[in-house]
């Protein structure tokens, strides 16, 4: 699988939320049209255009590497696509918090008004001019009222 080909971007409206094996079965069982046991990607492609997301027969046969699949395979295949989503969750959850320690000078795990005028300053988002108030930016998103961001504030700051 390449990274172009993503599966996850072509399967996202499937993937959601998570679907139950039984989900899945009834799922491969409405993509083979043919009733042949298998889906093929002329059968994928179906379920994509009904969803009106654009691929090509060609971008889904490269995506499952193979002609067709079987129920297991189908199976293995969207696990593949759950995985690859949830990495995609924990790396940028990653990112996330390396923004964050960015912001938490002191390294106490709460970023205080002035580290985030300090950050901001040196990000170039903040000056004298801009007529920002620190405290409230800080107060909008400070569910605990403690007059602090810790990190689950900070990514709902940052989303």
């Amino acid at each position: 699988m390449t990274s172009s080909l993503f599966p996850y971007d072509l399967f996202r409206p499937i993937i959601l939320s998570s679907l139950s094996y039984n989900d899945l079965y009834r799922l491969f069982k409405t993509l083979d049209q043919n009733g042949d046991g298998l889906v093929s990607p002329d059968e994928l492609q179906w379920l994509l255009d009904t969803m009106k997301v654009t691929s090509n027969v060609d971008e889904l046969q490269c995506l499952t590497g193979k002609t067709s699949l079987s129920f297991p395979e189908f199976l293995e295949f969207y696990g593949t696509i759950k995985k690859q989503e949830k990495d995609g969750k924990n790396e940028s959850e990653n990112d996330l918090f390396k923004a964050f320690e960015v912001f938490d000078k002191n390294r106490d795990g709460l970023i205080c008004d002035e580290e985030l005028e300090e950050a901001l300053s040196r990000l170039g988002l903040w000056d004298e001019t801009t007529h920002m108030d620190v405290k409230s930016m800080i107060k909008a998103y400070d569910a605990n009222c403690d007059g602090f961001l810790d990190f689950q504030e900070f990514k709902k700051m940052m989303a």
